[in-house]
């Protein structure tokens, strides 16, 4: 089916429409809520083309539930950058999100729904190990796949000596930190690493680091899912630089 993206669901369908480069929407025959007849309107201010086809195809598009509405992206809805470029550009304070190992497509997406909510400037994953932008990865993110650059880099440990090259300190996030992140101050520009859940950061990654912090947790027997540790430490930059 082409080679754009599929995003499925009433809220991943809309938000799509709104913050991506849409190719067609797929919508479900019958009677419609509210609701799709919005997404319907959406499209047509967008200059989406729109196709009704039956519930079951949907569901053999989708391969499971899609609430009525499928939207498929054409593939470079992403915003295209590169972190030289980026780094060219004046910025105020410089906020990145680094994803080591981050394998999981759901766990992705709602890492760029927060990186977006935060106001992150890119996410940067290596090439090898990582999970791809597909269609489950754009559902999760609500939209922030299509507001913040993802980029795959050869080399994470470069990237972190360009990025501290610019003047952007890197913290990296591990269960056995001395200090919390709420102990750090994080006003000026910052790089946040995130390791996989399994393994965490790997030993180069570290090594890169300019500092090292954990999430304060009353038990840590379970943790956090990466998602939601992300989401916690972008808050606290922002906390810091919001109440300084």
């Amino acid at each position: 089916m082409a080679n754009g993206k599929l995003v499925y669901g009433i809220h991943a369908v809309e938000q799509g429409l709104r913050s991506a480069t849409s190719e067609r929407l797929f919508v479900r025959d019958g009677r419609l809520s509210g609701r799709l007849r919005g997404i319907l309107e959406l499209a047509r201010e967008k200059g989406c083309p729109v196709e009704r086809v039956s519930g079951a195809e949907l569901s053999r598009l989708a391969g499971g539930s899609h609430q009525g509405a499928l939207l498929r992206l054409v593939s470079s809805h992403q915003k295209q950058v590169s972190l030289e470029q980026l780094l060219t550009e004046p910025q105020g304070k410089r906020l990145f999100l680094l994803l080591d190992g981050v394998t999981d497509p759901g766990n992705l997406g709602a890492c760029l729904r927060s990186a977006a909510t935060m106001g992150v400037e890119a996410v940067i994953a290596p090439k090898n190990a990582s999970a791809p932008i597909n269609a489950d990865a754009i559902k999760r993110s609500s939209g922030g796949a299509g507001q913040v650059p993802y980029l795959q880099v050869v080399n994470l440990a470069r990237c972190m000596e360009q990025l501290k090259s610019a003047g952007v300190w890197i913290l990296g996030t591990v269960l056995d930190a001395e200090q919390a992140i709420s102990d750090i101050d994080l006003g000026d520009h910052i790089a946040i690493v995130m390791g996989s859940e399994g393994k965490g950061l790997r030993e180069n990654t570290r090594k890169h680091c300019d500092f090292l912090a954990r999430i304060p947790m009353v038990n840590d027997a379970l943790g956090f899912n990466v998602s939601v540790a992300t989401g916690i430490c972008l808050y606290e930059v922002n906390r810091q630089r919001l109440h300084p």
